[in-house]
């Protein structure tokens, strides 16, 4: 073994006795890498809690609340400096188990002063009040999660320590309502809690695994077959990454799921101004978490072959317009100028494709640029027409020119600040550009801006389609009084999609599994006009066989479509080798009642391939 690994010294966090040293560096590393970034969010999100409450509890209360705030983050980002003094005199021999530990403190004492807002300023009778409260909660318990998992206690106390006080000031506060509520939020704790724990053990793993494979190539260089004992480790290692980051999409998809549902059900019934306000807050909540998620199913179906491109001929100012559209707002808000410049233009390719491409562009582009503004022009070039996307943003080094299509890499936010995404939009740009098989390229420097291109074959304009047809008053009414069967072992997605079903004026049936579907149709005597199946199933069932065995029982024409949270490459191969729709979880209702239609209305749509 090296030198340097038997000169370390031995201590270790309490949690982990049997890491190695330098890996346990390493988690203290990222733990403490969160900066004072982390500290300006809770200072901010603090002053924005208290300034909603202003009018519903007493000055003095806020006040004293938010000095302990302050004096947290104080102490966390003097504690941080701290560490990066005795880090840097350390060296090689630094013991980060004492650190980890009063980092943790720290996280334990910020949980305690923002879990105390449900006894402090929870507002009596204030719905909406109550309601901000314990979204923003949960949201900081959430948000924690990823920083937190370097070190589990830091993990645990935050979390208990924010929500608890919640769940227990929801249920005192008693009424039907309240405790569902608490249960909620608990069964919450519970889903992030596993969720972070499981990613804690799958970076301490991977820390430690990465010094175990320098080990073994620097003791064992010489020796072939130990050379690719390793080289299957690493790969087993990268197929467990993959795996997690599937399991865990499914498990926090999963509650989010069901909570858009009820949401959207209690939309349909209509609740007056108040309730409806609520319920919009509610599913705009849901569609940001849900967007957090996007950026990684994108690049899921990609690499699984699931995306195939359906070429036509368009023109590019319908394109244009719809870009304008969406990120016109996004500009004005960041007070820059967004243009679009094109001169009828007919292209030929897969036109929503193209048009995530050049979101993606524009998104970029408005996110990086502080001053000045976007344009979106195209030239001529050949058989080609290229789009050009063109900032004003600070520009990227040459270097810097192939990187920046790589996943997770992103320029100047070392911190991971996550207004600026995940570093997977040019990584999705590319690998869409490679499927229409365009050429993307940029020209870009230090101080002057970006230019990303793509060159799409131009189109004729006599073979464009005819403008699609409304749909009939009979394709607006497909659903009503259809059975839909419902196949889906988690509760609350199912009472979810009954109780919206049930507002568009449905029959649903639902079960966990394809046989107890199967008995409640006989008994009731029904048959289903669609089944709608979640792919992963208890027992390790799916939704592909329960499509299966109900078809058998009605025909092989009953249309169906799959859900799922999961973003592994294996659904969207067997979705795509079965030809069943897939809707990725959480789906918005509008998305789900579409695809219903389209299933009930087309019968092209509903014969499954062989």
């Amino acid at each position: 073994m090296s030198g340097a690994k038997s000169a370390a010294p031995r201590e270790v966090p309490r949690d982990a006795p049997r890491i190695d040293p330098r890996a346990a560096r390493d988690l203290a590393d990222g733990l403490y890498r969160q900066g004072v970034t982390a500290s300006i969010v809770s200072a901010v999100i603090g002053a924005v809690i208290v300034g909603v409450m202003w009018q519903r509890v007493p000055h003095a209360v806020l006040a004293g609340w938010y000095a302990l705030v302050l004096a947290n983050q104080v102490a966390r980002v003097a504690l941080m400096r701290a560490y990066k003094r005795a880090r840097a005199a350390g060296a090689e021999r630094f013991a980060p188990g004492p650190w980890l530990r009063r980092y943790a403190w720290t996280m334990a004492a910020g949980g305690a002063i923002f879990g105390s807002v449900a006894f402090v300023m929870f507002p009596v009778g204030d719905a909406l009040g109550q309601a901000f409260l314990v979204v923003i909660v949960f949201g900081l318990a959430a948000g924690a999660m990823p920083a937190n998992a370097y070190f589990r206690p830091a993990l645990l106390a935050h979390a208990f320590l924010m929500l608890l006080p919640m769940i227990l000031r929801l249920a005192a506060e008693g009424g039907r309502e309240y405790g569902t509520l608490s249960f909620t939020t608990a069964f919450g704790l519970l889903v992030i809690l596993a969720f972070g724990l499981r990613q804690a053990a799958v970076l301490a793993e991977s820390v430690a695994l990465r010094y175990q494979n320098v080990d073994l190539i620097d003791e064992l260089r010489s020796q072939s077959e130990l050379a690719r004992a390793a080289q299957r480790s690493a790969e087993q290692a990268s197929f467990a990454k993959s795996q997690f980051f599937a399991a865990a999409s499914h498990d926090l998809r999963q509650p989010l799921q069901a909570l858009g549902l009820f949401a959207a059900s209690l939309r349909e019934a209509g609740m007056g101004p108040d309730g409806e306000r609520r319920v919009a807050q509610i599913l705009n909540s849901v569609d940001a978490l849900d967007s957090l998620f996007d950026e990684l199913l994108d690049i899921s179906k990609l690499d699984a072959g699931y995306v195939k491109p359906a070429p036509a001929h368009f023109r590019l100012r319908a394109l244009f317009e719809r870009l304008q559209n969406t990120y016109a707002p996004l500009a004005r808000k960041a007070g820059l100028a967004l243009a679009f410049r094109e001169a009828g233009e007919v292209l030929h390719s897969d036109s929503v494709l193209l048009e995530r491409v050049l979101g993606n562009l524009i998104a970029n582009a408005l996110r990086y640029t502080a001053q000045g503004g976007v344009e979106v022009r195209c030239r001529a070039q050949g058989a080609n027409c290229v789009i050009e996307v063109a900032d004003s943003g600070p520009g990227i080094p040459a270097g810097e020119h192939e990187r920046i299509f790589d996943e997770f890499y992103q320029l100047g936010n070392s911190e991971r600040d996550r207004r600026k995404g995940l570093g997977l939009g040019l990584a999705t740009v590319k690998r869409i550009a490679q499927l229409l098989d365009c050429r993307v390229a940029l020209e870009s420097a230090p101080g002057e801006g970006s230019v990303f291109s793509i060159a799409v074959p131009l189109g004729d304009v006599g073979r464009i389609a005819p403008a699609a047809v409304a749909p009939s008053a009979a394709e607006v009414d497909a659903l009503q009084g259809r059975v839909i069967a419902i196949v889906d072992d988690e509760r609350d997605v199912r009472e979810g999609l009954m109780e919206l079903f049930a507002t568009w004026r449905c029959r649903p049936v639902a079960a966990g599994s394809a046989e107890e579907l199967l008995a409640r149709l006989e008994v009731g005597a029904l048959r289903p006009d669609v089944v709608v199946a979640d792919f992963r199933l208890r027992d390790h069932a799916t939704g592909v066989a329960a499509i299966e065995a109900v078809r058998a029982r009605y025909g092989a024409a009953l249309p169906a479509l799959i859900m799922s949270g999961d973003t592994s490459s294996e659904i969207f191969a067997m979705a795509r080798e079965q030809q069943l729709p897939l809707l990725s979880k959480p789906v918005r209702a509008a998305r789900l009642r579409a695809a219903l239609q389209h299933l009930l209305t087309d019968p092209r749509a509903a014969q499954p391939k062989v």
